[in-house]
């Protein structure tokens, strides 16, 4: 962590969610950044609610307070508690992709670019004053979590260079009013292919949502994951939702083309690969996603 390592400031505490059941096994298990702060012997906090929050933030009495992807909204009497107040590290260039999921919606909608915004917390959802920002690239093969990873590199760095600006008192700029998304939640209905959609569509939905919270369809009563695909340029035509199996490879149709997918989880079972469950399936014909 970069500002673990700089010099010049000191890392007060660090604050993250509870400890929560994770897994098959259903374990209490506490996240990456409270594992990684136990191993480093920082102090880490965990607060249940609100109140609980305002009370260590109280008692760290840290000048400034930096959020990085916390997910929970600051309440406004607490943002004036610190001296230097609260800044926080947003994956979208701000105001487009205000809210939870700016990666995600990103490459949902196609884009081939997207960026970092570095701003001061106020009242709002993400609509506070800019300290900087920068552009990333997304390449086609990018996932969000491969984004959020080259992301988070750049983030780390460009936020000590904000830091740096609000020492030296500078403003930060305020948000444009033109050019505002939003950036919800996602659920796990979010998560299911629309077959009768373009194979581009279907692709950007994969490797946006597919390592959380997933895309799956239905295939009868049973819900399969899919876990890889990839535009097939079979010369097959197959319909919209319409499972071809050959030569223990599965094919599925879209609006403009065929997806093959190589590997899935049938619901209650674990990862397979697509030749794997092809062979167990009783009847080969007639099958289709709904």
């Amino acid at each position: 962590m970069e500002l673990e390592k700089a010099a010049t400031h000191k890392l007060s505490a660090l604050i993250t969610n509870p400890d929560k059941a994770t897994g098959r096994g259903q374990q209490i298990e506490p996240n990456e950044l409270a594992a990684w702060c136990q191993e480093k012997n920082l102090k880490v906090f965990k607060p249940e609610n609100p109140e609980e929050l305002s009370q260590v933030v109280s008692d760290v009495e840290a000048d400034l307070a930096i959020t990085i992807a916390y997910g929970h909204l600051i309440p406004e009497e607490m943002l004036q508690k610190n001296r230097y107040g609260w800044l926080n590290v947003h994956f979208s260039l701000l105001p487009k992709w205000r809210g939870a999921t700016p990666v995600q919606h990103s490459i949902l909608n196609g884009e081939k670019s997207t960026g970092i915004s570095i701003f001061k917390l106020d009242k709002g959802m993400d609509s506070g004053p800019i300290y900087l920002t920068q552009s990333v690239d997304i390449s086609d093969s990018d996932s969000t979590e491969s984004l959020l990873k080259q992301m988070s590199v750049i983030g780390a760095k460009l936020t000590l260079e904000a830091v740096a600006l609000v020492e030296r008192g500078v403003a930060p700029t305020a948000q444009e009013l033109d050019g505002i998304s939003f950036a919800p939640k996602l659920s796990k209905e979010d998560g299911r292919l629309n077959w009768n959609q373009n194979v581009s569509s279907i692709l950007n939905r994969y490797r946006a949502l597919s390592q959380n919270p997933g895309v799956w369809s239905n295939l009868g009563q049973m819900r399969i994951k899919i876990d890889a695909m990839r535009i097939s340029y079979t010369s097959q035509e197959i319909k919209p939702g319409e499972i071809l199996i050959h030569q223990e490879k599965m094919f599925v149709g879209a609006k403009n083309g065929v997806i093959e997918i190589e590997r899935l989880t049938p619901a209650g079972r674990n990862q397979m690969s697509a030749a794997e469950y092809s062979r167990g399936l009783p009847l080969k014909n007639g099958l289709s996603f709904g």
